[in-house]
């Protein structure tokens, strides 16, 4: 028999490890709370009609003379399907519309020497000829099984057309290296070139002269030149000015010179690379704004910087500004009954400059606009709720009291909106612009007004925005192949501006909500297309306005992106990431609630996308609305959790209605419940 002392000696021992284990496993609780399963409803739907947002966008366009000697310009109007556009630049007739199934648009247009016009696509990466004299376009394909994205494309004396793939719907959440492919029409052929290393995630830009294909990578900018009978690379050094630039964004060719567009942190322009003396010989044209050059019979270049103003470029290279605009898209030189003429165009406006009288003429093309998918939503100050699309633009707004739709056309892709006492402020990519709207007014002629521009600091993407005390906060993705997101505080009282960049390292900004003079901010690890994460998790943070300090900074377990955020009474922080809602104390981040919504593979996201939940705290029903993983939700913030999924429907981009109503967007409807039937 044991002594006493023995037995309580023992006793001891396991009711220090039972405390020890049932602390650890109250510490784990509180660190990660349990999901809350929610509960199913049913309750009536309102469908609004069909958001029109549409647009007539060009990103890709070509200018020649064809083999019979017509000029022409050949423009890809983006959207479901695009479509490739002949047009009459002498009149601006547009003679005939092609559809290009399962493409959305096209940044590479190109007309070979025997007359094909080649389409290089995304949405699906296929690659599109519309062979001289035919009326229908012929689909060449992807040059590899993952492409998702074509950029330029150009064709050698033999009609073989070469183009560069980014491969966007490879599997696993590292991007492979984008390949440069060849494909033959006389043989139906590919043939793969491979790429040029890990970190070229892009082949942004793709040029032949003679025997040698010049390619533009991406998301780490540099340049090679691949002899097109071998195959073999050769790294073509950048200009000496230039430093870690992110892409070779465009090549065209003028004689045999290269006009290259930089993208860089510092030092964005053009430059002239000499292939015969493989020498630098021009630059820096800031802001060089041209996918192509033209070139007359006398040997002058023409192209636009510094906006849209007309430059030329003699034989000996003098350049000189001429007294014109014309639009930077499909620019080219083109002969028609003795005269020639430079061509650009923009949207669905075509300019037309004589060389020899110096006029100009516009031309508006009758060119079909194409439905364009919605990006962004908000409550404005007028009461009405507004759309931004993607990635054409374009300007709807509804009103909820009269059912009645308005659509304006002059508006960029706007990738959030806030609204700012009575202002309305439009968060526009690329550059992530910020600009000022006045809804009394109609678009254009000075409406909107740009009250920051964050392009300088690095950033692209202005999907966070929100009403800060009567300042307005600014949350960012930036440029492509960078990971320093910012945030940015704009005083529409005094136009003062204050940018804080990297302000969470390598993180971006992604979604910000504002309560007594804190801006709460939430972050994702992914960073400019093309950037690589490096971390796991994403960030919520608090930012003192008044002593312009992070309070406090705390990852958001298991997910990588948060993109939307919500203050509620009971001192809460609402985070939303892609799958799941999580609940943070204001005071200090720690993580109060956790609930799973919708399953999410992070190890499989390749990034590229920023937005994905929204949240509206409605104060009269105490109740926190949301869209999460495509999911219509809602909670109460306080007490017992009752979190409610709605059935049999879902949706995105949700707004609170001034009549309380939720409303969101699936496919092209607006749609909307209310909750309060519940």
């Amino acid at each position: 028999m044991l002594p006493i002392r023995s037995v309580l000696r023992r006793h001891h021992a396991w009711l220090v490890a039972f405390l020890t284990l049932c602390l650890t496993l109250s510490l784990a609780a509180q660190a990660r709370p349990a999901a809350a399963a929610g509960r199913e409803v049913t309750l009536p739907v309102a469908d609004h009609g069909t958001i029109p947002l549409t647009a007539t966008t060009v990103a890709g366009a070509a200018t020649g003379n064809m083999p019979d000697g017509s000029s022409r310009t050949w423009a890809v109007v983006s959207g479901k399907p695009a479509y490739l556009a002949e047009i009459d630049p002498m009149n601006g007739d547009v003679l005939a519309t092609h559809p290009l199934p399962g493409a959305s648009g096209s940044w590479g247009v190109e007309i070979a020497a025997d007359g094909n016009v080649w389409v290089a696509s995304y949405g699906n990466g296929d690659l599109f000829v519309l062979p001289w004299g035919a009326t229908e376009v012929v689909n060449a394909g992807q040059p590899h099984p993952d492409a998702s994205f074509l950029w330029q494309v150009d064709t050698d004396a033999n009609g073989v057309a070469y183009t560069g793939s980014f491969l966007g719907f490879a599997d696993g959440s590292t991007l492979p290296p984008a390949r440069l492919g060849a494909y033959d029409p006389a043989t139906g052929q590919w043939r793969d070139y491979g790429g040029f290393g890990a970190e070229y995630t892009y082949i942004r830009a793709t040029a032949v002269l003679g025997d040698t294909v010049y390619v533009g990578t991406g998301a780490v900018g540099a340049m090679f030149a691949v002899d097109i009978a071998t195959g073999d690379k050769t790294e073509i050094p950048l200009p000496a000015d230039l430093h870690d630039c992110t892409f070779v964004y465009e090549i065209s060719t003028s004689g045999t010179d290269l006009w290259v567009r930089f993208q860089c942190p510092e030092q964005n322009g053009g430059y002239v690379y000499d292939t015969i003396t493989k020498q630098w010989v021009q630059g820096r044209f800031p802001h060089m704004g041209d996918q192509r050059v033209g070139r007359d019979s006398a040997g002058n270049t023409w192209f636009t910087y510094d906006g849209n103003t007309l430059h030329k470029s003699s034989p000996d290279r003098v350049v000189t500004a001429v007294d014109a605009e014309v639009g930077s898209k499909g620019i080219g030189v083109v002969e028609a009954e003795g005269s020639e003429y430079v061509v650009g165009m923009y949207g669905n406006v075509l300019d037309r400059y004589d060389i020899a009288t110096g006029e100009t003429v516009t031309l508006i093309l009758d060119l079909p606009g194409t439905p364009t998918t919605p990006r962004s939503s908000v409550l404005g100050p007028d009461g009405r709720i507004h759309f931004g699309g993607y990635f054409s633009g374009g300007f709807a707004s509804f009103d909820p009291e009269t059912e009645e739709w308005r659509f304006q056309a002059r508006l960029g892709q706007t990738e959030g909106f806030a609204t700012v006492g009575d202002e309305l402020y439009a968060g526009r990519y690329p550059g992530a612009r910020i600009d000022r709207i006045d809804l009394t007014q109609p678009l254009g002629d000075g409406n909107p007004t740009t009250v920051l521009n964050l392009d300088s600091a690095g950033q692209d993407r202005p999907f966070a925005l929100v009403d800060a005390g009567g300042l307005l906060a600014v949350g960012t993705v930036p440029e492509y192949g960078s990971l320093h997101g910012a945030l940015a505080i704009h005083d529409p009282k005094t136009g003062h501006n204050d940018v804080y960049r990297n302000l969470i390292p390598d993180h971006s900004i992604t979604a910000l909500a504002y309560a007594n003079g804190i801006v709460y901010g939430g972050t994702s690890v992914y960073g400019g297309n093309g950037s690589v994460p490096k971390y796991t998790n994403a960030r919520v943070f608090a930012f003192d306005l008044e002593t312009r300090t992070v309070l406090w900074s705390v990852e958001v377990e298991g997910q990588g992106q948060v993109t939307s955020l919500a203050v509620t009474p009971g001192r809460q922080l609402w985070a939303a990431t892609r799958g799941t809602l999580h609940s943070f104390s204001t005071d200090d981040g720690e993580q109060r609630a956790f609930h799973e919504i919708a399953p999410f593979d992070w190890g499989s996201f390749p990034g590229g996308t920023w937005h994905g939940t929204d949240l509206a705290f409605d104060r009269t029903t105490n109740r926190l609305y949301g869209s999460v993983g495509g999911k219509l939700i809602n909670i109460r913030p306080i007490g017992r959790p009752d979190l409610r999924v709605l059935a049999d429907t879902g949706g995105v981009h949700l707004v609170l209605g001034p009549d309380h109503r939720v409303y969101f967007v699936n496919g092209q409807q607006l749609k909307s419940i209310d909750w309060r039937e519940a």
